[in-house]
């Protein structure tokens, strides 16, 4: 695998990750769920999706 197919194969799954990760929210949002994610300590907090969400959207 050449270089150049190395940087697309990445470029690809960071997309999909991150495709996978707004409908993830958009969902959960829906439903009115909380998510888990990790502040900058590293420790676990608890966030309604719908406020990561709307973060996301104003950066």
């Amino acid at each position: 695998m050449s270089e150049q197919e190395k940087k697309d194969l990445r470029a690809k799954i960071r997309k999909g990750l991150k495709e996978s990760y707004e409908n993830l929210l958009i969902r959960k949002a829906a439903l009115g769920q909380d998510v888990v994610i990790a502040d900058a300590n590293g420790h676990p907090i608890v966030v309604s999706a719908a406020e990561l969400l709307s973060k996301k959207k104003d950066s």
